[in-house]
């Protein structure tokens, strides 16, 4: 009898192993590449920051704002390059850049392979916060758990040896991390979507109190048919809307329903300014009650705007929501900021002959708005409507098309 390889494919065992073996070698491959990615986007930043002229236009070179407006070009030339958002660029260069500086031997263990990005973005966003005496240390404690803890773990014990190194000024990093506390939404699949605040944990303790009695108090009644996980969401989004108190803001939201659709000729979705589609059913919704409505005809082929409702708003207001109807976001390649936040802006400037009318008019966010007439960003729009961004590198790509 023939005996049978170690290496034996048609044995299962070592199929499995091979199969492990070759999760973990890729995953330290891409750990490794993780770590080039953030070597390099900081290296970029660090040349734009010696040499801004690459980016910045000549008459602004001697302004103290330079080097700023230098690095904001930079950074949006690798966003477009990578596919990532412009404050992602900014956050893996100043990852690279603290871990650099201040964690050498994490930051060497990372480079090869064996600690993982989100121990090493965790690391990089905690040693920021440390002064220099510190930095040594915190190297030092971090540099095997970093290797060998998954992220929960790590995270913990990241954060209580940074608490340990400074845990006399407890209350000035709380005040400190406060002044951080924002809101901000996101949109998720099925019209539905994700509210998150960030705020000091005292407030989040008495928001979950308040809510969880609110929903317990309303579970117990006889008719209800919601769960609890259901009545705390309903019971906060009555809350914030001004439902239980009578006291909703008046705000203006931007609902298109195909005409099609609305004489039960098609199924096309409803379209709910930053959420997407949605369904006919919720559109009524919304649309129920509301105190008045801007009629918008569209070609039920093409979606091309054919006809604004005279009747309701002047010339300029009429443009504004044909433009916010067309463009959906800031034009810039990767910027999801909404239109109805962003800033009108000429694709050619009207000093050099650009005209105010739709072709030659685009929603830019404030910071892309500003990019554009302060570094050597270039834009192009084409007869067929294709509008195209050069990077100072000559980097080209086409504007994104709307989101939905």
């Amino acid at each position: 009898m023939t005996p049978r390889s170690l290496l034996d494919p048609s044995d299962p065992d070592v199929r499995i192993e091979f199969g492990m073996a070759e999760a973990e070698v890729a995953q330290h491959a891409q750990w490794r590449a993780s770590a080039g990615v953030f070597r390099a986007i900081e290296q970029t930043l660090r040349e734009a920051t010696a040499h801004p002229a690459v980016f910045v236009h000549t008459e602004l070179l001697s302004s103290q704002d330079a080097v700023e407006y230098a690095q904001r070009a930079a950074a949006a030339d690798l966003a477009v390059r990578l596919n990532l958002a412009e404050g992602t660029v900014r956050t893996y260069g100043h990852a690279a850049g603290n871990l650099r500086t201040r964690m050498p031997q994490l930051w060497a263990w990372f480079g090869d392979g064996q600690v993982s990005t989100q121990n090493a973005r965790e690391a990089a966003t905690l040693v920021a916060e440390l002064p220099e005496e510190h930095w040594a240390a915190f190297d030092s404690g971090l540099v095997e758990p970093a290797q060998r803890l998954t992220p929960p773990r790590f995270r913990l014990k990241a954060r209580a040896l940074r608490d340990r190194l400074i845990a006399a000024d407890a209350a000035e990093r709380h005040a400190r991390a406060a002044e951080q506390r924002h809101m901000a939404a996101e949109s998720d699949r099925d019209g539905m979507g994700w509210l998150n605040a960030y705020l000091p944990m005292e407030q989040i303790t008495l928001i979950e109190a308040h809510i969880g009695h609110l929903a317990y108090e309303a579970w117990k009644l006889p008719e209800q048919t919601r769960t609890m996980t259901q009545l705390r969401a309903d019971l906060l989004a009555d809350l914030l809307t001004g439902k239980t108190t009578g006291t909703g803001a008046g705000v203006t939201v931007a609902l298109t329903i195909p005409m099609l659709t609305l004489l039960g000729q098609s199924d096309q979705p409803a379209t709910l300014e930053g959420v997407g589609p949605i369904d006919l059913d919720t559109a009524r919704a919304l649309c129920a009650g509301v105190p008045s409505i801007t009629r918008m005809l569209t070609d039920p082929v093409t979606d091309e705007i054919l006809h604004l409702d005279p009747t309701q708003y002047r010339t300029t207001k009429k443009l504004q929501r044909f433009l916010a109807q067309r463009d959906v976001t800031c034009t810039f390649p990767g910027c999801g900021r909404r239109a109805l936040d962003c800033d009108i802006d000429h694709i050619l400037a009207r000093q050099h002959g650009g005209t105010t009318i739709p072709k030659n008019l685009h929603h830019l966010c404030r910071k892309h708005h500003r990019l554009k007439h302060i570094s050597r960003w270039k834009i192009a729009r084409t007869e067929d409507g294709t509008t195209t961004w050069t990077s100072p590198t000559g980097n080209t790509r086409n504007a994104d098309p709307p989101p939905f």
